[in-house]
């Protein structure tokens, strides 16, 4: 399970100790003001992954950008996390900070991206894994390839998420058979619920704010006959909404899936 806020600390610890989870994925840099060993103690033994929302590698500036790798760098080294992911999209358009993270332009950007996730790997000296954009626009027919090319020249890992490519697949048709190659030698695993959006046209959206809807999980049963039994990790995100019962109940839901 994922934890992004400092006040859903003991959801998460309840439902880990529990049994419901077995790893806490932290959204790493919501928590950079604070030391790793407050980290540790705060989950005691329990194995921990790094998941990274506002990096903003592709557009800080260099001087900024070193300084949050360093700080990144030293949670790494302290915590030694399972596996340490970001995201590939936008934070501004034309120089001006957006609200709505809109995607890559996979054919223009391609080369700068693929430069920049060399360079973020060297600062962290750890591997990412850069998790699937739930593509809204056509522009999103082109991720799948992009992110063949990005395993392939930089290193980096996929952190496959299985609601955003049933977002993908229902926005902007990109069949989720597209991922399979990629998801067949993935090991890093995202689902969540999402939302519809009734507007003209009617889109989804990944909220995190509900239930896993059946289509993802028998996405995710697919993914899983076809890669049998090899280790993986399969974090159920949930940043809205959040309530005991439902978080317990997707839970139990999604851990059959790997029984």
């Amino acid at each position: 399970m994922n934890w992004t806020k400092a006040e859903d600390l003991p959801l998460v610890r309840r439902l880990i100790a529990e049994g419901f989870a077995d790893y806490c994925e932290v959204l790493i840099d919501n928590f950079l003001h604070v030391e790793p060993d407050a980290i540790r103690r705060a989950f005691g033994h329990v194995p921990l992954a790094f998941h990274i929302m506002h990096s903003r590698f592709i557009e800080r500036p260099a001087e900024e950008l070193a300084f949050i790798a360093q700080r990144i760098r030293g949670f790494i080294r302290a915590l030694s996390p399972m596996y340490v992911s970001d995201h590939l999209l936008q934070f501004t358009v034309g120089g001006r900070s957006v609200a709505f993270l809109p995607e890559l332009d996979y054919e223009r950007q391609g080369e700068l991206v693929l430069d920049k996730v060399r360079r973020f790997q060297g600062m962290l000296e750890h591997t990412v894994c850069f998790e699937n954009y739930p593509s809204i626009l056509g522009s999103g027919r082109a991720q799948p390839e992009f992110f063949r090319r990005l395993v392939a020249e930089t290193g980096a890992g996929l952190l496959f998420d299985f609601s955003n490519a049933i977002i993908a697949q229902r926005n902007c048709g990109v069949p989720t058979s597209a991922w399979a190659s990629l998801v067949g030698a993935a090991d890093h695993f995202h689902t969540a619920g999402y939302d519809f959006f009734d507007g003209c046209p009617a889109i989804v959206l990944d909220l995190h704010g509900t239930a896993v809807a059946e289509d993802t999980l028998e996405l995710m049963a697919a993914a899983r006959a076809a890669r049998g039994a090899r280790a993986l990790t399969v974090t159920l995100e949930r940043d809205h909404n959040v309530a005991y019962e439902a978080w317990r109940d997707d839970l139990i839901r999604v851990r059959r899936l790997y029984a």
